[in-house]
Order: structure tokens, then C-alpha cells, then sequence
């Protein structure tokens, strides 16, 4: 049986991670639903060193997957060279373990989940590579052209606006292109990969943009990568929930729907949605089970969580006024 691994990086303290175990068992039970454990070669769910222990317990609730919990402080060192607080960007530390998934993998496709991930349609190998390359989810890149933009700086090539672009999680990357991007970032800027994104945490690039472009610059997209051609599904349903007041209106029973397009959609976990409005929300349309667990709620934390991000922002500011393109420490 042909296979793809998956990577799931997961935080269970801070801003908005408070119920990340709780979206895990509903992004598994959606797994078991619509495809089977043994279609991944192996399922990484790294996490930070002092949540390993905590992460291991829960994920005995999803061991009918191969699962293996990595401890992220094994692997990125590189992290404690950049602790100060308002260089503890969780968002790009969480993209740096993508990047990072050939250490762990050894399929050349994989999944990459977040915890607020779901599946809403059947799916296995066939439906996620075709002919040797991964159906991917493009959007025209002028949808959020500021990552474009930061990520095309770091690579000293063109952002190339006008164009389309992968999309963001769940997304199926390859593992020759992601070492490809590690070596392209060490080689423009003369350190390792992993510092070189580190170091410009003040600005907006992201894992995909990175991918997306080195791969065009490459010249290795179509040998990689190609588009679903209908009846063929693409990765993402028409919409997903990424605010608030979007809950109540988002139309499940069409995203679940036999004519529907897309294999997954998204309750984003930054909205604070409570747990069990999606729960409610999702339930009809595949089995749910929620196991206990603690929620980790730290005002401190939270505070200086904002504290940085407060602080990030007035480097971005300060940054476009001196034209410096250089990560500030």
C-alpha cells in the first residue's frame, strides 16, 4: 500500500492553545471517519519540551494512528539562541518544525495538519497524489501579498504577484522540495536555515510562501505538484470559519455534502470558538470523542504572549521607516 507521513505541530499553553488536545481528538476522529490510520507511513506530533510527557498521555487516544511524539528541543537548538520574549514567535516556530519534517520523515509526501484541522470527504492515497505529484490548493498571491513579499526577500527572488500560490494547512508538501528551501536560505544567507528565519521574526514570511517560491525559482513546481481536475477533489472546501461571527452561518451540511468540493476545512483556533460549538457544529457528519483533559489557562503567559507581539509590531514599523530589510534582535 502506497503511504504519506503527516506533521502536526502542537502548543497546549499560551494565547489560544488552551483547547488544542480537545481540536486534536476531533481532527483524528475525522481521520478515522473518512480514511484509515494505516494510509500514513508515520503521523509527528512535535511539541515543546515541557509539554512532551502531557502530549504523550493524550496521544494514546490516537495510537490506532503510527503515531511518535518528538520533543522539539531535541531538534531545534537553534530556538534557544532566540529567547527573549519578543523573539518567541510561536506562529513562524511552529512553521520552522514544518520545514524542518524530512528529519522525521522518510515518505516523499506528506501531510501537514494544524490542530484545528478537519476532514469532510473520503480520501486516501489517490486522492492526494496523482501521476507521482500532490493535488495542491492554489489562491492568487495577491490575496495576501505581504507574505509573498517577505518570504521573496529572504530568497532574493521575485514575489511574482500576479500568480497563484499554494495555500495554507492542511497542505501536502514534498520532502526533496523542502530540503531544497533549507539549502536556497543557507546558501543566500551564509548561516543555517533555521537561524536565518529566526533571526527575522519581525517579519511576515511563512512556510508555504518559502516552499512556494524556491520551488518556482527551482524550476521543480510541476514535478512536484499539479492541481485537481474535477471529479478530482481539491484540499480546501470553498470556505472554512477563520472569524468568530462566521460560526453560525458556515453551512456544514454543504461542506459535508456529497457534490461539495474540498477535503478539509478549518475552524481557526485563534477565534476562541468554544469547544463544543464545534463539536455541535461537526458531530452529524462523523463520530466525535473528546477525551478529558487539563486546560492550561495562564493569564501571565497570555499577557506576555501580547507583551511580544506588541513589541514585534513596533519593529515592523520601525523596519519600513529605515528600509532594513534584516531580521532586528
Amino acid at each position: 500500500m502506497q503511504q504519506i507521513s503527516a506533521i502536526l505541530p502542537i502548543k497546549t499553553r499560551g494565547r489560544h492553545y488552551a483547547d488544542n488536545i480537545g481540536r486534536c481528538d476531533i481532527l483524528f476522529s475525522s481521520l478515522r471517519h473518512f480514511t484509515t490510520p494505516d494510509l500514513f507511513h508515520r503521523f509527528v506530533i512535535v511539541v515543546p519540551h515541557d509539554e512532551v510527557e502531557d502530549v504523550r498521555g493524550y496521544a494514546r487516544a490516537w495510537s490506532d494512528f503510527p503515531i511518535e511524539v518528538i520533543d522539539e528541543s531535541q531538534y531545534m537548538g537553534a530556538f534557544d539562541d532566540f529567547s527573549q520574549r519578543h523573539q518567541i514567535r510561536n506562529w513562524h516556530r511552529q512553521q520552522i518544525i514544518k520545514i524542518n519534517a524530512p528529519e522525521w520523515i522518510e515518505t516523499e509526501y506528506f501531510l501537514i495538519f494544524d490542530p484545528d484541522c478537519f476532514a469532510t470527504h473520503r480520501f486516501d492515497y489517490d486522492s492526494l497524489i496523482v501521476n507521482g505529484r500532490a493535488i495542491t490548493h492554489l489562491k492568487g498571491r495577491s490575496v495576501e501579498p505581504y507574505y509573498w513579499e517577505a518570504s521573496a526577500k529572504l530568497l532574493d527572488v521575485e514575489p511574482h504577484l500576479d500568480r497563484e500560490g499554494v495555500w495554507w494547512t492542511p497542505a501536502t508538501l514534498s520532502r526533496s522540495l523542502c530540503l531544497s528551501l533549507q539549502a536556497r536560505l543557507a546558501a543566500v544567507h551564509g548561516t543555517d536555515w533555521k537561524r536565518v528565519l529566526l533571526a527575522n521574526y519581525a517579519i511576515d514570511w511563512t512556510e508555504y510562501t518559502l516552499y512556494w517560491l524556491n520551488a518556482e525559482r527551482a524550476g521543480l513546481l510541476d514535478r512536484y505538484h499539479t492541481q485537481a481536475v474535477p471529479p478530482q477533489r481539491t484540499l480546501h472546501a470553498d470556505e472554512s470559519v477563520w472569524f468568530a461571527d462566521k460560526m453560525q452561518e458556515w453551512d456544514a451540511a454543504h461542506y459535508f455534502a456529497p457534490q461539495s468540493d474540498g477535503l478539509f476545512a478549518v475552524v481557526q483556533s485563534n477565534t476562541k470558538i468554544p469547544l463544543e460549538q464545534v463539536v455541535a457544529k461537526l458531530s452529524p457528519y462523523f463520530p466525535i470523542e473528546i477525551q478529558p483533559y487539563e486546560r492550561h489557562v495562564d493569564p501571565a503567559l497570555k499577557g506576555a504572549e501580547l507583551y511580544s507581539a506588541v513589541v514585534r509590531k513596533g519593529l515592523k514599523m520601525m523596519k519600513k521607516l529605515l528600509g532594513n530589510g534584516a531580521g532586528i534582535k
